[in-house]
């Protein structure tokens, strides 16, 4: 297992890492805490791990100055015990391990099972959707026991048929009985094989409902404990990350359209999987949040079965936000991850939703008459039958999820005291409030944006056509309602987007993380949020700020069947093997105890023969680096770039707010007679976007582990 931080040093430190320590007769006693950072406990519980080397009297442990020696076992590894001390208060707690003349003491900071932790304070209100949430037999958590959406802890057993073809197939196991005859069978990665029973625990934590499911047979096996893991489990943890985007004030009542934690994918190999419905974009639209519930709900997990050697996190969409920005914001929390459909942040999505909004709307006018579709591509540089609703896009408007009562929502003219349903308002913690307003503040901005200029370069559309569109194209006001002005953002919350993490960096933890993205193309159709250049927005941070990609992996092919399809006829190489090789990847780095930083580890150890690849037309790998333009493989899927990479912004795409400079000759490929130079200075009275200078405001995060 990999600390969430680096906290542990010397023998311990190599325990946590995989690898069995030698102990010395006299080595120090140690104590961990393995669920989660020690100042991050949560529930009131913890898996602590004492190294008390060499042989003397009964370990004595007391939490608090209670004996809790009874909840400790022999671990797997000679000196090593383990145990979940329960009961902590909220706070600091003290838990001292003692063997003689020898003790550790390590203070646990102990938060409500409902948070916050480190995501700040809790949007209110908060709808409960327990009562709607369906387990698999058909029944669900019932009507929610406190203010914070609390139910009673399920534990469910079900089984896979044989003949089964995917989730909705499962059966209640009969309990008190003999395994029924149809039971079909799993091989694990480790090669054990084992019933296709399912334990599916659900229960709720920091207000969202959370499933935790692994293989296990009550009917041969005994309970699950840390010290008691199942036969199947193969020491690897998955967690599964859902999209969407216009989600607030909710609970959940599921993981998203056919959303589940009992996909085989992962589960029939052994993984112990999880997910919380705060984990689905489409419930939680905020990052921050979403990696304080991963790292509870992980917690959890720990508890219950064990610590893991790694974790494996994956989501599309708003799951590869959510892992990307986990990884590079709260590293630890996931080791590798595999980012599908990757549209690398919230922020972005904002800013390449409102640009392509209020290019359609420009479109729509009478000004725009002449200009034929081919211009309108060129200009937009995405097919132009995007769906302009799209849901990143209707969140920048007050457009509230369906359990909100419409009486409570925000109106500019009849509800100024309502609630804003806006990514700025659910991402509030991070970039705070207008304090005139009262409002999050704004971070959506076009001013100095030279719409369509690459496509006056390319001389697909004239200067005329060039100067009416940057005259007339407007923006947003605060209400995400279209306006003549272009749209201004607050510099202050710009600033805090930057420094808070909300722009993915790319050169915090995610230096540190192995990662295997894999890229369904998609940019023939209507779905702005799923570009091909998302992929190469996400490498060309990582790269400026580490100077390498070469723990980032990208495999791409043609889109057929979801988010894991293979383009082969009857194959599914690349997400079967994809997670193979990420498998491999990882136990590598585990076993590595050589001498190096992590991030030194995470490159020697990726497999030889997992390097960037397509699947043509043909379902023939093609081999090569993939980049944002040229090579083999972009002749068969080539990039799109949207309208503000058209503009001219660098491939990072990770400016919010450009900084301005006055209007210059050389940018034009096209000669300007002098009106219309002085009608393009007039549009661009301030000047327009200078795009070899960083962002108004763009920083580095000061550190990762943020709290608010």
């Amino acid at each position: 297992m990999q600390t969430f931080r680096a906290t542990c040093l010397g023998v311990f430190a190599a325990a946590l890492l995989g690898a069995a320590p030698v102990l010395a007769a006299d080595a120090a006693l140690t104590i961990a805490v393995r669920s989660s950072p020690p100042d991050m406990v949560s529930g009131g519980d913890a898996l602590i791990e004492i190294v008390a080397p060499g042989s003397g009297p009964n370990l004595v442990v007391k939490a608090n100055g209670t004996d809790v020696s009874k909840d400790f076992r022999p671990g797997k590894d000679a000196g090593h015990f383990v145990g979940v001390v329960r009961g902590l208060k909220t706070g600091d707690n003290a838990v001292v391990a003692r063997r003689g003349a020898q003790s550790a003491t390590i203070t646990l900071k102990n938060h409500p099972i409902v948070g916050p932790v480190f995501a700040g304070p809790k949007e209110q209100p908060f709808f409960c959707e327990t009562d709607k949430f369906k387990l698999p037999d058909g029944t669900t958590l019932g009507a929610p026991l406190d203010k914070d959406c609390g139910v009673k802890t399920v534990v469910s057993y079900f089984y896979k048929p044989k003949g089964a073809t995917g989730p909705k197939d499962m059966k209640a196991l009969p309990t008190g009985k003999p395994l029924p005859a149809d039971v079909d069978q799993a091989t694990t990665s480790l090669g054990v094989k084992v019933p296709y029973v399912v334990r599916l625990e659900t229960g709720t934590i920091d207000r969202g409902i959370y499933q935790i499911a692994m293989l296990h047979d009550p009917t041969t096996e005994a309970p699950v404990s840390p010290t008691a893991a199942p036969k199947a489990w193969n020491k690897r943890l998955a967690y599964e990350f859902f999209g969407g985007c216009s989600g607030m004030y909710r609970q959940g009542a599921d993981f998203g359209s056919a959303g589940t934690v009992l996909d085989d994918q992962f589960l029939g190999q052994g993984y112990v999987v999880m997910s919380n419905t705060l984990n689905v974009f489409q419930n939680n639209c905020d990052d921050l949040l979403a990696s304080e519930v991963a790292m509870m709900t992980k917690e959890r997990a720990i508890e219950t079965v064990g610590a893991p050697l790694f974790t494996i996190g994956f989501g599309c969409s708003g799951g590869s936000h959510q892992v990307l920005l986990t990884a590079d914001n709260y590293p630890g929390i996931l080791d590798g991850i595999i980012p599908l459909c990757n549209s690398v942040d919230w922020s972005r999505m904002g800013q390449q939703s409102a640009d392509t909004v209020v290019l359609l709307n420009y479109f729509k006018k009478p000004a725009a008459t002449g200009l034929t579709d081919a211009q309108k591509v060129a200009i937009l540089g995405v097919p132009i039958n995007v769906n302009p609703l799209d849901p990143i896009a209707r969140s920048l408007a007050s457009v509230c999820p369906e359990v909100v009562p419409k009486e409570m929502i925000y109106n500019p003219q009849t509800n100024l005291k309502g609630l804003r349903c806006t990514i700025s308002e659910h991402g509030v913690n991070a970039i705070g409030r207008d304090p005139k307003t009262g409002f999050a503040r704004n971070i959506v901005d076009n001013v100095g944006v030279q719409y369509g200029l690459g496509a006056l370069n390319a001389g697909k559309i004239n200067v005329d056509q060039f100067l009416t569109l940057n005259e007339q194209v407007g923006g947003f006001d605060d209400d995400g309602l279209p306006t003549k002005t272009r749209s201004k953002a607050d510099p202050i919350g710009v600033e805090a987007a930057y420094r808070t993490g909300r722009v993915l960096h790319g050169g915090m933890g995610l230096r540190d993380t192995a990662v295997l993205e894999i890229r369904n193309y998609s940019d023939a159709d209507t779905n702005v949020a799923h570009l091909k250049y998302g992929t190469f927005a996400t490498l060309a941070r990582i790269k400026r700020e580490t100077g390498t990609r070469a723990n980032y992996v990208v495999f791409l092919e043609g889109q057929n069947n979801g988010e894991y399809s293979a383009s082969r006829p009857g194959g599914d190489e690349v997400s079967h093997d994809g997670i193979k090789k990420l498998d491999e990847w990882l136990t590598a780095i585990v076993n590595d105890n050589a001498a190096g930083a992590k991030a030194e580890k995470v490159i020697r150890n990726k497999p030889k023969d997992l390097t960037d690849s397509c699947w043509d037309r043909n379902n023939q790998r093609i081999t090569e680096e993939l980049t944002f333009s040229g090579g083999k493989c972009n002749a068969v899927y080539p990039t799109n770039a949207p309208p503000r990479m058209v503009a001219g912004t660098p491939e990072s795409n990770d400016i919010i707010k450009c900084q301005l400079k006055p209007v210059d000759m050389a940018d034009y490929k096209v000669k300007l007679s002098a009106a219309e130079m002085a009608r393009l200075k007039k549009v661009f009275a301030d000047g327009v976007c200078d795009w070899t200078k960083p962002g108004v405001g763009q920083v580095k995060p000061p550190k990762t582990w943020q709290t608010f």
